[in-house]
């Protein structure tokens, strides 16, 4: 289930990130149709250029978080296996 989290918040990342530059170049030239008024704000290029941190920041919390849990499921396992190995080398 991460793997699916990360890979769609990678991919939204750079949708917004695409989006972002794009009106922001725009913007420069004066032909800015993306910006968005509502109740609360308007809807520019620094809001797509945040859900660009936002879902990067998603992506990588939730390989990290993944990648420790691996780690605690494989750990175990291999050290058993290196104490299995001390005990038949030793023996001898």
């Amino acid at each position: 289930m991460g793997r699916y989290v990360s890979i769609g918040s990678y991919w939204m990342g750079s949708a917004c990130a695409a989006l972002g530059l794009f009106a922001r170049g725009l913007d420069v030239l004066g032909m800015n149709f993306i910006d968005f008024n509502t109740k609360g704000g308007g809807i520019g290029y620094h809001s797509l250029m945040d859900g660009t941190i936002f879902f990067y920041s998603i992506s990588i919390a939730t390989m990290v978080y993944t990648g420790f849990n691996l780690e605690k499921k494989i750990a175990p396992a291999a050290n058993q296996k290196s104490e299995q190995l001390e005990d038949a080398f030793s023996h001898r």
